[in-house]
């Protein structure tokens, strides 16, 4: 029996300085039982990403490098899909370094499951060397961002870590390529929706950088816009209203947390609980300036 193809797939944006690393690790993978493409994709990157990505396909065979200009990950992904060979499909972000055994054990697990099924892998954040990350943004990640085993539960899965196969897009269809945001929990929610499942998987790891505090404000934005042009756009007053006390009632559940279910310090629970703050406070903002007609951010 051949072995079957495993696409991955990499969408990039002005990530120059991460996304040598992040191919390289996806190339170091062990294969013995499957046959790796990668594929990454630029999404109109005005840096040097794309002449560095460039590089792999001269050393690597089963590596491509392509464009796409339509702004947004999940256009530059279903591109990604449009261009495969693969049989299955592993999604990973250019500023994470996936395991050595990330594909194998995606693929050992899922062969048992059923095909319309994702597989949520872990999450694990680590602290650049290069960059200056704040103590309370390390803090938020570790106990807010990325937590796969809840996502699952919750039927839902991040592109940072994401395996499925071909299958699923054959009868679920690809990544909504008009958001700018959530996709992949909206993706997650299509195929629930349609009798799948998303299972967690914590033998499948990948590395994620830590973001400091300016990235999760850039981050924040992006979510609010996603978010903004998914529902809330068209939605009426009543429920803005109520997605405006759900941002509230996060806030608060969250500076909960820190400060009665976590052992750090009292100066970094009160750190962190600014940081809180301030993430609360920019998602408002970003609200009022949408409903003023402010574009969402592209990335």
């Amino acid at each position: 029996m051949d072995k079957p193809i495993v696409t991955v797939i990499v969408p990039v944006y002005n990530d120059e300085n991460r996304i040598a690393e992040c191919i390289a690790a996806i190339c170091g993978q062990k294969v013995s039982n499957f046959v790796l493409e990668v594929i990454v994709v630029d999404n109109g990157s005005t840096d040097r990403t794309f002449e560095i990505a460039s590089a792999f396909p001269l050393k690597h065979d089963n590596v491509k490098v392509v464009r796409c200009m339509t702004p947004g990950s999940y256009a530059a992904r279903n591109h990604g899909i449009s261009l495969s060979r693969g049989s299955f499909f592993a999604f990973t972000d250019s500023d994470c370094l996936v395991s050595k055994e990330w594909i194998e054990s995606n693929l050992a697990n899922l062969k048992n499951l059923d095909k319309n099924t994702i597989l949520a892998g872990e999450v694990e954040f680590y602290r650049e060397n290069e960059k200056k990350t704040e103590q309370s943004a390390l803090d938020f990640e570790n106990t807010f961002s990325m937590k796969q085993e809840e996502n699952a539960k919750n039927g839902k899965c991040i592109t940072a870590n994401f395996f499925c196969s071909k299958l699923l897009f054959d009868k679920c269809g690809t990544f909504n390529a008009s958001l700018k945001s959530g996709g992949d929990i909206e993706m997650s929610a299509r195929v629930v929706q349609n009798g799948g499942r998303v299972i967690y998987n914590s033998q499948a790891l990948v590395k994620h950088p830590s973001r400091n505090v300016r990235e999760l404000i850039v981050k924040r934005k992006r979510i609010i816009g996603g978010t903004w042009d998914s529902s809330l756009s068209k939605a009426s007053l009543k429920e803005k209203i109520n997605f405006c006390v759900l941002l509230l009632k996060t806030f608060l559940g969250r500076s909960k947390k820190i400060v009665l279910e976590t052992n750090y310090s009292l100066l970094r629970k009160l750190s962190i609980v600014l940081l809180l703050f301030k993430i609360f406070a920019v998602s408002m903002f970003e609200l009022i300036a949408l409903s003023l007609g402010k574009a969402s951010n592209r990335q």
